[in-house]
């Protein structure tokens, strides 16, 4: 026993105040008279002062002793053990795919049913009114209950916890329960492999590992082209035995109830195994499953894939007929699939000559290519190089470039305000020009005199361009991905006319304009609905569920993509196992804080009655002995 404000003890002085009261204070016995009136004077008598009496054992004195010893203890706060104690449990959920899993045979639990089992014989152990926080781990941590909830109220959030992460970081869900359960709370870690003794892990966690080996096949990988000339589709998927024991897997490939393909495969023990299968086109959406013998995790036997769409880049060349660069500009064009020959009005891209600049259009690319300066006596004075050439690898626009035993030939003076790309010595051969709103890029090179159109890197150069401007096309880039990447997409904006015949037909372009911007961009997936930041670059936070979603801009749909779970980490089952390891310090109050004991509430009970009593003494009793 101990008393949590010892000072309380003071009001024990109270006791010998009330004793001294009682000895000192004077009580005349009741006196008959017949009359008042005859006695006169004699009716009030002046005395010397107090004398000490014998104490009077009466019930008053009785209660008012009682009431002050019981005050006293209040105030003190006694504490009788762990009685009053309850625990403040913080349990951190393992939200990685991996705890999906599940052993064969239709007895057994998954992992995650297992670590509820787990918690819930917990819970049964702990004080009665302790509380539960619950956390579950990803990118970021995210409470599932409380903080410091009623178990009644945390054990339905449960039903919300499905584990389907790719592999991530515990850390900052480790600290956040940490700080949550202080110095007197108890800190629960439930997933399917205890950490390696090399993982800071907080000092008072407890760690509790239901998971056990498996074996387990995957789709590790999926890619589905679509070939616009042919209007058939190929279908690239990558299959990966993580377990032990070789496998048969029975691919399939389903659009609604109907079968596109089946095949069957046999891997070895970790072994992957590519598979393509070739489609036809219009079929929107595929379904691919997977089906093997004892495989312990269902999530990554199933994916879903969006039918890619035909991204048409508009290309105008305005080379003169002539010019050797046009039969080296045309040889690439015939060879690069979903590009249309346009005018330069309607063009997303223009291939002209270097000279004059192009107009100043923000949503217009354009490659100027040489020689600046047409005359006889320029390209006479122009230079022939062979090197050695400097390349700004980071640029996207130079994947796959080296431009072995090219001679960069017509090389002239370049005065425009450039970012050069490609340079030789102090010469720009290949820049970004600057001072328009058009990504322009200048080719500082005479075809006549260089051999770049013979080599491998010219249908890469061009390629390259070409395919960077298609990303850069209104609406979605790709239509398949995988968990937590990166997703972006051009907006498709309402662009204003280039010129208005009347003062109404501007205020209606103004009024369009506005409309767009109010208009919400929304993310769809099933009944629920995120919002995104509307620009020109659209960037989707990194989703973390399989899924499909939908892009509405206001309620039109701009596209749907798909995201799939692609992970060899949480796909590898066969390192899990069982087992528990003990916190490496212990919470002060074995785990657990005070609340206001039962105790306490009958010591209060006990003041009232004897207050009440006190009170029947003074104002019940006595006026009934005085009148009898």
């Amino acid at each position: 026993m101990y008393f949590a404000n010892p000072w309380g003890l003071l009001g024990l002085a109270a006791l010998p105040l009330i004793v001294v009261i009682h000895l000192y204070h004077r009580r005349y016995p009741p006196l008959f008279v017949a009359g008042l009136h005859l006695w006169g004077v004699e009716t009030h008598t002046t005395t010397a002062g107090r004398t000490r009496e014998r104490l009077p054992i009466t019930p008053s004195l009785i209660c008012e002793l009682l009431a002050a010893l019981i005050l006293s203890l209040v105030l003190a706060d006694p504490r009788w053990g762990d009685l009053g104690k309850v625990v403040h449990l913080v349990v951190v959920l393992d939200n990685s795919a991996s705890m999906s899993s599940r052993p064969p045979g239709l007895e057994e639990k998954s992992f995650r049913d297992a670590a509820v089992t787990e918690l819930e014989r917990r819970v049964q152990l702990l004080p009665r009114g302790s509380v539960i926080t619950l956390l579950r781990t990803g990118r970021r941590p995210e409470m599932l209950a409380g903080p410091a909830v009623p178990w009644s109220e945390a054990r339905p959030k449960l039903d919300e916890w499905h584990p389907a992460l790719p592999k991530h970081d515990f850390q900052p869900t480790w600290d956040l329960a940490a700080q949550l359960a202080a110095e007197t709370g108890q800190l629960l870690f439930l997933t399917d492999v205890v950490p390696d003794d090399k993982v800071a892990v907080p000092q008072l966690m407890e760690v509790v590992s239901v998971g056990r080996a498996l074996e387990n096949v995957s789709i590790s990988a999926a890619r589905w082209d679509f070939d616009s000339r042919t209007a058939k589709g190929r279908v690239f998927i990558r299959l990966t035995n993580h377990g032990q024991r070789a496998a048969n897997v029975r691919v399939a490939g389903m659009v609604g109830e109907q079968s596109i393909f089946q095949q069957t495969i046999s891997l070895a023990a970790g072994v992957a195994a590519p598979l393509e299968v070739e489609v036809p086109g219009g079929l929107g959406r595929l379904i691919i499953k997977t089906e093997t013998s004892g495989d312990g995790l269902p999530l990554d036997d199933r994916i879903e894939l969006i039918e890619p769409k035909v991204r048409t880049l508009h290309i105008a060349v305005a080379l003169p007929k002539d010019s050797p660069a046009l039969k080296a500009v045309q040889r690439v064009l015939r060879g690069v699939p979903d590009v249309s020959l346009s005018d330069a009005e309607s063009a997303e891209l223009i291939i002209a000559p270097a000279q004059p600049s192009p107009p100043s259009r923000r949503e217009l690319w354009w490659l100027g290519i040489g020689p600046f300066d047409s005359s006889d006596a320029a390209r006479k004075a122009a230079t022939d190089l062979i090197g050695p050439y400097i390349l700004e690898k980071q640029n996207p626009l130079l994947d796959g470039l080296t431009l072995s035993g090219v001679v960069w030939g017509g090389v002239q003076p370049l005065k425009l305000d450039v970012a050069p790309i490609i340079t030789a010595g102090q010469n720009p051969l290949l820049s970004r020009l600057n001072g328009t709103r058009t990504t322009a890029y200048l080719l500082n090179l005479d075809f006549a005199r260089t051999n770049l159109a013979e080599s491998p890197d010219w249908p890469i150069l061009l390629s390259n361009l070409i395919e960077l401007r298609r990303d850069n096309l209104p609406g979605l880039r790709r239509w398949n991905y995988r968990l937590n990447e990166e997703i972006r997409f051009r907006l498709i904006e309402d662009v204003p006319p280039v010129a208005t015949t009347s003062s109404a037909d501007a205020a209606k372009t103004t009024d369009n304009t506005n409309d767009s911007a109010s208009r919400p961009l929304l993310l769809v997936h099933g009944n629920q609905k995120r919002p995104l930041a509307r620009s020109t670059i659209v960037e989707v936070p990194p989703l973390d569920e399989a899924a499909v979603y939908t892009i509405l801009d206001g309620e039109r749909p701009l596209g749907e993509f798909a995201v799939n779970f692609y992970d060899a980490e949480e796909s590898t089952l066969t390192g899990l196992r069982p087992g528990r390891r003990e916190p490496k310090e212990e919470t002060s109050l074995l785990g657990g804080f005070q609340i206001d004991q039962p105790l306490t509430w009958m010591i209060l009970l006990g003041i009232v009655l004897i207050l009440l009593a006190a009170f029947a003494d003074w104002h019940v009793l006595r006026p009934v002995g005085r009148r009898s």
